[in-house]
């Protein structure tokens, strides 16, 4: 998985006014790689904190050749949710756009070498490769071990289901830090795929490539292709327009399939390095709802309770340093905690995590949200759940026992919580509902009477 194996004339990253090819892109990246190792040879854990750019798929490589451990972190969080998980993943060094206020030692992505690395890592199925955060329901952060076997593993079974090969140009509009993102930069490495990176999601820009630029393949979340629909999407050279972070609605999949646009709607997890089932545009409007099919060879199945459960090679070893959190049944299938069916062979998702909510492709869980909430004084109790909104989807609302002081409480929300976390309506009610355990029962805090509404 390295620029290593492809034409160093043919392109392999475009960003806003820069083509750089395989043979340059590599030496740039082993030029990092060589900077950073004379600056910091013992770092273990590298820490990578900047928008997309050519630069940030330069750093990735970097960490490649050098065979550290690369640690994405979301450029959207507070400085306070950021340093929790630098200490939790053990980050040693930090590289980054910009510096910024964290007690961990930083280099930024544009400096380089004059010579390259020469001594590159070779890396091994088993090795833990990349470590990426997910918040589980006590609000706890959680830094999931992905192998290099794992990434590669992901990236096979997505050309073995979707299509991937060296005449593929792939659009990435979503962050880097995220999985959706990060999976196209090593598919990309993989079958000499050219990419091409964007800063941020625009819809008039990201029409604009797809049409000037003859791209094939783009991920999306339902609310963005719902704006390039709404501004014009044509069919051009897409093979597969892979959609994420939950079911597309009908009407955009019937006006997708009026303007013969390949959908493909998947169903993934950080814990499985991408995508555990995705249907295919031609079932798309067979099987509403669905997820489609598990990537062979990814084996899925449902237990007893609902829940779904996965297993094959792009499954995560676990948790790094939370063993308590793994979540391996006997058998060495790992319980997703999200719950479904499956009829006719086709995944049906019915709950992400059941208290998981979705907010324009992000994912919020009301736990950490709750956990924040309790710190302003006068609040006795909280619980958070999700509403439908038009715009993105899901966005969270909670429902607070006490009185508080609104501008306490926004500063408290502002300095630990990014914005999309942030709840879109506060419900002052008597009590939450709870279980003979005390545990809060969410389904039921949409049937809570409450007072007023801030």
């Amino acid at each position: 998985m390295n620029a290593l194996n492809h034409p160093t004339d043919h392109i392999a990253l475009v960003t806003a006014g820069r083509r750089l090819t395989w043979g340059t892109l590599w030496n740039e990246s082993a030029r990092l790689a060589h900077y950073v190792k004379r600056n910091a040879p013992d770092a273990r854990h590298i820490g990578l904190y900047a928008a997309n750019s050519a630069e940030y798929v330069i750093a990735v490589h970097a960490v490649l050749l050098l065979g550290k451990v690369l640690v994405p972190l979301n450029t959207r969080l507070t400085k306070s949710e950021i340093k929790t998980q630098l200490e939790t993943a053990d980050v040693d060094l930090l590289l980054v756009d910009e510096t910024c206020d964290v007690p961990v030692p930083q280099l930024t992505l544009t400096m380089r070498d004059d010579e390259p690395i020469s001594d590159f890592h070779a890396w091994k199925q088993d090795e833990v490769m990349s470590l990426m955060f997910t918040s589980g329901t006590t609000g706890r952060a959680k830094a999931v071990k992905q192998t290099y076997g794992n990434h590669v593993a992901s990236a096979v079974a997505a050309r073995e289901h979707l299509g991937y090969g060296t005449r593929d140009r792939m659009l990435v509009v979503t962050p880097l830090f995220h999985m959706s993102g990060l999976a196209q930069v090593y598919r990309a490495a993989c079958f000499g795929s050219t990419l091409y990176v964007e800063p941020k999601f625009d819809a008039a820009r990201t029409l604009d490539l797809i049409t000037r630029e003859h791209i094939t393949h783009v991920s999306l979340v339902a609310v963005m292709l719902d704006r390039l629909l709404a501004i014009g999407l044509q069919r051009q050279a897409l093979r597969v327009v892979l959609v994420g972070g939950g079911p597309v609605p009908k009407p955009l999949l019937e006006e997708a399939e009026r303007r013969h646009i390949p959908v493909a709607q998947t169903y993934g997890m950080t814990e499985t390095c991408s995508q555990v089932a995705t249907l295919l545009p031609s079932e798309a409007l067979d099987h509403l709802g669905s997820s489609g099919r598990a990537i062979l060879p990814t084996r899925v199945r449902i237990n007893p309770d609902g829940e779904i459960e996965v297993s094959g090679p792009t499954v995560t070893p676990g948790y790094y340093k939370q063993p308590e959190a793994d979540a391996w049944t006997t058998d060495g299938f790992w319980r997703t905690g999200d719950l479904g069916t499956i009829q006719d062979g086709y995944l049906y998702v019915h709950d992400r995590r059941s208290d998981l909510i979705i907010s324009g492709g992000e994912n919020v869980y009301p736990a950490e949200i709750e956990s924040v909430l309790r710190r302003c004084p006068g609040i006795e109790d909280a619980g958070v759940t999700g509403r439908l909104d038009a715009t993105w989807g899901t966005v969270p609302v909670a429902y607070i026992v006490g009185s508080y002081d609104p501008l306490e409480l926004e500063r408290l929300l502002t300095e630990h919580l990014a914005s999309y976390k942030h709840p879109k309506a506060f419900y002052s009610v008597r009590e939450l509902p709870r279980n003979a355990n005390g545990k809060l029962m969410r389904h039921r805090l949409k049937e809570t009477a409450y007072d007023s509404t801030r």
